[in-house]
């Protein structure tokens, strides 16, 4: 990728992180993290051999909105269906999840909630919305039906639903994909969870609904960590505190968003960078790295990216990078040290 082309995709973003991150609260230096994740490594039970995310590494903390990106097959699902302790017997996890502190199998599983990319797929269409968070609040609270309904209207009110009991009445066909997603967050928020993990929540709305959307959790950021998973690297930079980009199950790089925006250090960040379309009006070619996700089941020891890589050395085929550099932005690459 040639230099002209990445510094007017920074520029055009930079633009962008600056106007969204406009008047956020900053994330208090030192607190401890909600979440941390350290040496993450899941394998599959009856070929060990083969890692679907290897020796993660990073820390959330409340307030904070940390942005993963990368292409599909990186290994983003598994690692939010793994911190929410529902992977499928299939796997095995190594490695240390802690929220606030504590192991994940000592943590209330009320203390880390999802939400998912198509909530069509998890609301139940013959069963009213409303039966479905109520069902949900007294599961979680113990609360009695009458107790449980105004709790669910509460619930709606909060996730900008004008209307709570006309909607509590309502099945999930007769919603919209952005209000049945409205439903799937009121219904998170009723487990009142220091974790919210955010699965591609947005990807199949239109951008006025997506916006509302991103505004919302905004609002609810104050009281909670969120993890963010997405494909839309405008929307990650715009919104985030901090981005995680993840590669073939290995996090590659880590930065604040206004240094990955500036400046992406790995190759794999940079590309991309190159294979968005610009927000300005002059048109260009869109560039991608050549070849493709490498098989789970064929991972060489080195750097994944290294059969990509336009920088390949020979360490690189051989010796896997660690994650190196200043707390705000780390990466994992043997260019970075030569």
């Amino acid at each position: 990728m040639d230099q002209t082309t990445s510094h007017a995709l920074e520029a055009s973003y930079v633009q962008t992180f600056e106007h969204g991150n406009a008047g956020r609260p900053a994330i208090a230096a030192g607190s401890p993290p909600l979440l941390s994740i350290d040496g993450l490594t899941v394998v599959l039970a009856d070929r060990p051999e083969t890692r679907l995310l290897d020796a993660v590494r990073f820390e959330v903390r409340k307030g904070e909105f940390f942005a993963l990106v990368g292409e599909s097959g990186s290994g983003k699902s598994v690692l939010c269906s793994t911190i929410m302790g529902v992977a499928t017997s299939e796997l095995r996890c190594l490695g240390d999840i802690h929220i606030e502190g504590r192991p994940l199998t000592d943590v209330d599983r009320r203390l880390r909630a999802m939400i998912y990319q198509q909530p069509s797929l998890y609301l139940n269409p013959v069963r009213s919305i409303g039966f479905q968070i109520r069902e949900t609040v007294q599961m979680i609270g113990g609360l009695s039906k009458r107790e449980a309904s105004e709790r669910a209207a509460d619930l709606l009110c909060d996730v900008g639903i004008d209307d709570p009991r006309e909607t509590m009445r309502k099945y999930p066909h007769e919603m919209s994909g952005g209000m049945n997603q409205r439903v799937m967050i009121a219904m998170a928020l009723a487990m009142k969870p220091k974790l919210l993990i955010a699965d591609e929540p947005t990807s199949a709305l239109d951008v006025t609904t997506q916006k509302q959307i991103l505004d919302l959790l905004e609002r609810l950021r104050s009281d909670m960590a969120i993890l963010f998973v997405t494909h839309d690297l405008g929307v990650a930079l715009q919104r985030s505190d901090r981005i995680g980009v993840l590669y073939a199950g290995q996090l590659v790089e880590i930065g604040c968003a206004d240094l990955v925006a500036r400046t992406p250090l790995h190759p794999y960040t940079r590309a991309l960078f190159s294979a968005v379309p610009p927000l300005s009006a002059q048109p260009r070619r869109l560039h991608s790295p050549a070849g493709s996700l490498p098989d789970p089941t064929q991972r060489q020891a080195g750097c994944n990216f290294a059969s990509r890589c336009s920088g390949t050395m020979d360490i690189c085929r051989h010796t896997r990078p660690a994650l190196q550099g200043i707390p705000q932005q780390v990466v994992a690459c043997h260019n970075l040290e030569a």
